[in-house]
């Protein structure tokens, strides 16, 4: 975060003020000596950022298989060694990320979709979002940076931020790899719009409710109907958007009969 001297118009004026400014800046994997990709960043997690990364793109399968990783910030460079041989993938994919993301295409065969067993209290995800925003300081001092969590349903257990929200992810990600912090049956939240790629990312962490402030693509929510997230948009002081399984999300009142209902709703959409 760095302090910016501007020109800013209020009430039919101008006033030279000082504001904080997210940082941004590219940083180059190198795995076994082969370049992998140049990902546009917030720098800070760096290591979280490259393990995440290498995570959802099926580069490792485990923690173990990193033999070292060095990030190299002044550089802008990550130097990851592996304990088995690397052959960079061809196939790159374009993402929706704000700062231009790619993807090699996340392996996701043999993927089994949730449980129904999973609920969630209406309550939950405002509190939820609530607690991302306390803990999101270069968001509170900017706002020109995204946030990310997880949670196990009562308190966060992991926050990262960085200009882009896939980013985010990954940083969530890789330190929850690093911690040995199981993100399993836990929940993932957001500042971001969910994509299909964000949806993916929350498929592979194993997390049956993905919950944000903006709202998710046409692709994010047939992929969510498909791995039975709970994909929950607009989560905000009024109210939020339920726009997949949403017979996890109850409450007391809930009846047997209306909740049938809003089960034959959700297989008709």
């Amino acid at each position: 975060m760095s302090m910016y001297r501007i020109v800013r118009y209020r009430g039919g004026s101008f006033e030279t003020v000082e504001i904080p400014v997210v940082g941004e800046q590219s940083l180059t994997i190198f795995v076994n000596g082969h370049e992998l990709a140049t990902l546009l960043c917030t720098p800070v997690k760096l290591d979280y950022l490259v393990l995440g990364f290498l995570s959802f793109e099926g580069i490792i399968q485990a923690l173990d298989e990193v033999q070292s990783l060095e990030v190299f910030p002044e550089e802008a460079v990550a130097d990851v060694r592996l304990a088995t041989a690397f052959t960079p993938p061809r196939r790159r994919i374009l993402t929706s990320g704000c700062t231009g993301g790619i993807t090699f295409g996340m392996p996701m065969e043999g993927f089994k979709a949730f449980p129904e067993e999973a609920v969630l209290c209406p309550e939950q995800p405002f509190d939820l979002m609530k607690q991302l925003y306390a803990e999101a300081y270069l968001y509170r001092q900017s706002r020109g940076i995204h946030a990310a969590a997880l949670s196990d349903g009562k308190s966060l257990l992991l926050v990262a931020e960085d200009v882009g929200r896939h980013n985010a992810l990954d940083k969530i990600h890789g330190e929850a790899l690093l911690q040995g912090i199981p993100t399993a049956g836990n929940i993932l939240l957001s500042t971001g719009r969910i994509s299909s790629e964000m949806l993916r990312k929350g498929a592979h962490m194993r997390t049956p409710f993905v919950i944000s402030r903006t709202s998710p693509t046409s692709l994010a929510i047939a992929a969510a109907k498909r791995f039975g997230i709970t994909v929950i948009g607009y989560c905000r002081s009024e109210g939020f958007n339920v726009y997949s399984h949403p017979e996890r999300v109850l409450s007391q009142r809930v009846t047997a009969g209306s909740l049938s209902h809003i089960q034959q709703l959700t297989a008709n959409s």
